[in-house]
């Protein structure tokens, strides 16, 4: 029993890999599937270079802000907060929070404009196909910049204004 989990569960990954549709910045996977022609590649294969690159080097400072992240955590919970000094942290804190929030802020931006880099390279290599091939290219997956989860809004945020909710408000009688 217990051998046949230890083989099942690696089949059931690969399937699952395979169950995925060809990604825009694997370039051999989807010019097979847009099928392309040898005057396209030479047009679109630069093109698609760049998103992965670009994907790339977001993902790289991603991980990067990430980390900063958790070193910023991994300091705060090891100064010990004054409530005499504004209310719950020292100067330190309130330094490094400002510079890690500015941090943030640069990120945001520049993934915005790196968002606006890939639609543009997008629409470049839009103006290349033809209309069959612009019908397989919606098909292929897209790449996505992700926001971190640390910068994300809490989605339960506002059940903190219902009244007498188990993740909300206080009981008011």
């Amino acid at each position: 029993m217990g051998n046949r989990r230890m083989f099942l569960i690696p089949l059931l990954c690969c399937f699952l890999q395979a169950c995925g549709g060809a990604k825009l910045i694997d370039i051999p996977k989807s010019s097979a599937a847009l099928q392309l022609t040898n005057k396209q590649k030479e047009a679109i294969h630069p093109k698609l270079g760049l998103i992965r690159d670009i994907v790339e080097d977001y993902n790289f400072e991603k991980k990067q802000l990430e980390a900063d992240y958790q070193v910023f955590r991994a300091g705060l919970t090891q100064r010990r907060s004054s409530q005499y000094e504004s209310g719950f942290m020292d100067a330190r804190s309130r330094r490094d929070l400002n510079a890690f929030r500015d941090d943030a802020r640069k990120f945001l931006k520049q993934r915005q404009m790196l968002i606006d880099e890939i639609n543009k390279l997008i629409r470049e290599i839009e103006a290349e196909l033809t209309e069959p091939q612009r019908v397989k290219l919606v098909e292929l997956k897209l790449p996505k910049l992700e926001v971190p989860m640390m910068l994300r809004r809490d989605p339960y945020s506002d059940l903190g204004y219902i009244p007498n909710h188990p993740l909300g408000g206080i009981n008011v009688f």
